[in-house]
């Protein structure tokens, strides 16, 4: 007989709350792997009026990605809640409806439009640089995870909208500002076992709704911006120069796709592609700057690949990158920025002698099997070298790496948030040195929808 929910152990509850009262939100992934420790790879937890299924265990997590969408969707409160926000799209969508945003987003982040933006690309770089150049010079201690930020929110909109905000020069982070109070709230109202704020709304709730609806302001604007270009020139019908416009002139030739769809979609972009690779990037500057070795080998690679260049200036050159390649994967091994994934089932199924009923609750935590000597040698070790083919790592079981989700619906911005992060720590490396200012043991982790961390402080110098 296969194991049921009420066959499952869990942490003990309080009557009528369960587990509801234990829960940290900002400490949530932390605590599920802890629990894991205790109860295994497939445990319960009693919530208030329901029971969520908690899953670490590669098998079953692989068999979810791959039965997607058809026989499981993301946790219908996850899209509930983001329809709220007025996010609709790619990341939410389910079904047939999936398909047709699917369809939409891939043209727009795929490689030839890479390509086409890539120019577009390297003024941001420049600008980072100066800005580093500057606070190199004057000695000063920077918060390098706010200039990642406003790197990838700059990025994001020249890419998505053929719109420059330069928040990197102008200071003001206007939409990055409002970002930063939209993904909390997010989080915060998924994990609540009861809307509270639907009965009372707090200032915070006030201050994440009144950036929802700035950020909305925003993307209506791009949106009008998107079509009067395309009325004004034809020929972007044919050749689109962003992604915005790429969608739009999509939209045309389906029924389906309105301005909702297009605002969801636009809004999921903003979302994921600010937040997610500025937190990596921030990670891998934690990590690194704990191993001198894999900086002098990033060095090395910047030195050899770029020569007299300050950063990557041809867009063929970026795959060439391993090194950075490998300190990427190991930073999202150990510090994923997504290690939480909620789904329910469609059906009944049994998966390696589990019966998950249809309609349950099931939380994926995806960084604990990671992080597992029997999946990764050594697991807890920062090696960036056990991803380069030569080293022939004898624990290697990519079932349990899932940075990028994986199935039908793995992540259409993988390559777009690579390219990223190798301009930046090839710029970086070649160009200067780096220092923690903050104890590394002072940094912790947050959940906030992505898993980000605290303030931290380094400092930049030249390299003679």
């Amino acid at each position: 007989m296969p194991i049921t929910l009420k066959d499952l152990s869990g942490p003990k509850g309080i009557p009528i709350f369960g587990n509801a009262l234990k829960i940290d939100v900002d400490n949530l992934h932390n605590q599920l792997e802890d629990w894991a420790d205790e109860f295994g790879s497939v445990y319960r937890l009693k919530l208030i009026t329901r029971s969520m299924i908690v899953i670490t265990e590669p098998k079953i997590v692989q068999y979810i990605l791959r039965d997607r969408p058809e026989g499981f969707i993301r946790m219908k409160k996850v899209d509930k809640i983001l329809r709220e926000g007025e996010v609709h799209g790619v990341f939410n969508a389910e079904g047939e409806e999936w398909k047709l945003h699917r369809k939409m987003v891939t043209k727009g982040l795929d490689v030839k439009h890479q390509k086409a933006f890539f120019d577009q690309m390297l003024v941001t770089v420049e600008r980072l640089h100066k800005k580093w150049k500057r606070d190199a010079d004057d000695g000063n201690t920077i918060d390098i995870q706010q200039d990642f930020l406003r790197f990838t929110v700059d990025i994001t909109t020249t890419l998505a909208f053929g719109y420059d905000i330069n928040s990197l020069e102008e200071k003001g982070g206007v939409v990055q500002d409002h970002m930063e109070k939209i993904f909390p709230m997010i989080f915060k109202r998924i994990n609540d076992p009861i809307p509270w704020y639907k009965l009372h709304k707090s200032k915070n709730d006030r201050v994440y709704e009144n950036a929802l609806k700035e950020i909305n302001v925003y993307i209506d604007q791009f949106i009008a911006d998107g079509r009067k270009r395309i009325a004004e020139n034809p020929n972007l019908r044919k050749s689109p120069s962003n992604f915005l416009e790429a969608i739009l002139v999509e939209a045309e030739n389906e029924e389906y796709f309105g301005d909702k769809e297009l605002k969801g979609n636009l809004m999921t972009i903003l979302l994921a592609g600010e937040d997610t690779t500025a937190h990596t990037l921030a990670w891998s500057i934690f990590l690194l700057t704990q191993h001198e070795e894999f900086q002098e080998v990033i060095r090395k690679e910047a030195d050899e690949l770029l020569k007299e260049n300050p950063w990557i200036t041809e867009y063929e050159i970026a795959p060439s990158f391993k090194q950075i390649d490998a300190v990427a994967n190991e930073t999202m091994r150990m510090r994923p920025v997504a290690p939480l994934i909620l789904f329910e089932p469609t059906v009944d199924v049994e998966i390696d002698g589990y019966l998950f009923e249809k309609g349950s609750l099931l939380l994926v935590e995806s960084r604990y099997a990671a992080m597992q000597d029997v999946n990764f040698s050594n697991a807890n070790d920062f090696n960036p070298a056990r991803w380069l083919k030569e080293t022939k790592c004898p624990m290697h079981n990519l079932d349990a790496y899932i940075p990028f989700g994986g199935g039908p619906r793995f992540c259409p911005g993988k390559n777009l948030a690579i390219l990223e992060i190798k301009l930046v720590l090839s710029m970086l490396f070649k160009n200067f040195n780096i220092e923690m200012i903050t104890p590394h043991e002072d940094v912790k982790e947050i959940m906030a929808f992505t898993m980000m961390a605290s303030d931290f402080k380094v400092k930049l110098t030249n390299r003679s």
